[in-house]
């Protein structure tokens, strides 16, 4: 099986302290230039926050003190998720100043949507998985995906979801209902709402506490920070991770780091939120 990444080890102690970014798109070229075009019709490319290319994008990470990255793929129709898949577990295989942790992604269009993630976690060392509803124009409850969801649930796996299917990136609150029809049948399944389902991340809170194994990501959406009630950042510490969109965000990491540091969060939620829920997630994969 192959490894999560090639990147230089670290002693354990300084690993479970370090800053994971849980919600990164660090991509093969061709790709991140047409994602990078999306953006840029609608955000000047002065505006957002980093270049697209690996090696300069992981560096700059690097500076504002990441440890390590998940990068997120996703499709928007069948028969690409196997080459992508594939290209991931090679960039996360390329040694740099960050460790990368290779995610994995499919289209429930695909012939047998199991079959390519279980290739993309058993073989390629992917442990985490990522469906962008909008891009692929589908629901998180798509039956095509029933297996791929029984399968991530005996297994483990997380799967980060972006429910929103509106172009700016925005979530409304009842786009949450498929996930919810999912986390129903499969209580054990770790779950992440990606951006918190921002603006909707009042409805996010409220479906993570009628589901313990949901989770959400602090992920802006391009220029818009998550906004969460009084106090909800300490009560879901534990299942809260931090994520920057990087490169495709105006937000820079460090610029959420900071607001998470001076939110007065204690000491152990502040590293639960920015590294130990993700740590404890990708441990958790059973392969």
């Amino acid at each position: 099986m192959a490894a999560v990444s090639a990147a230089p080890d670290h002693d354990e102690d300084e690993r479970t302290s370090e800053v994971v970014d849980a919600h990164v798109h660090l991509l093969p070229g061709r790709l991140a230039a047409k994602i990078r075009a999306y953006f840029e019709h609608g955000w000047s490319a002065g505006q957002l926050a980093y270049p697209i290319d690996p090696p300069t994008l992981r560096a700059r990470l690097a500076a504002e003190g990441i440890g390590t990255i998940w990068t997120l793929p996703y499709v928007h129709k069948p028969g690409m998720a196997t080459g992508l898949n594939d290209s991931i577990a090679a960039l996360a295989a390329e040694p740099g100043p960050v460790r990368i942790v290779a995610g994995a992604t499919v289209h429930p269009a695909d012939d047998d949507p199991e079959r390519i993630v279980r290739h993309a976690v058993e073989e390629g060392g992917a442990r985490v998985l990522k469906l962008h509803c909008s891009v692929g124009d589908h629901t998180a409850d798509d039956p095509r995906l029933d297996g791929v969801w029984r399968w991530a649930e005996a297994v483990r796996l997380p799967v980060v979801v972006h429910v929103g299917h509106r172009g700016s990136g925005r979530t409304v609150a009842d786009e949450l209902d498929p996930v919810e029809a999912v986390a129903r049948r499969h209580p054990e399944l770790p779950l992440v709402i990606a951006h918190c389902a921002h603006p909707s991340s009042a409805d996010a809170l409220a479906l993570m506490d009628r589901h313990p194994s949901v989770h959400a990501d602090l992920t802006p959406v391009v220029t818009s920070p998550v906004a969460l009630p009084p106090g909800a950042l300490a009560a879901y510490a534990g299942r809260l991770l931090f994520g920057s969109d990087a490169p495709n965000t105006v937000i820079a990491a460090g610029t959420g780091l900071a607001a998470l540091r001076t939110s007065g969060l204690a000491p152990d939620a502040l590293a639960a939120v920015t590294g130990g829920t993700a740590r404890r997630l990708v441990a958790a994969v059973r392969t």
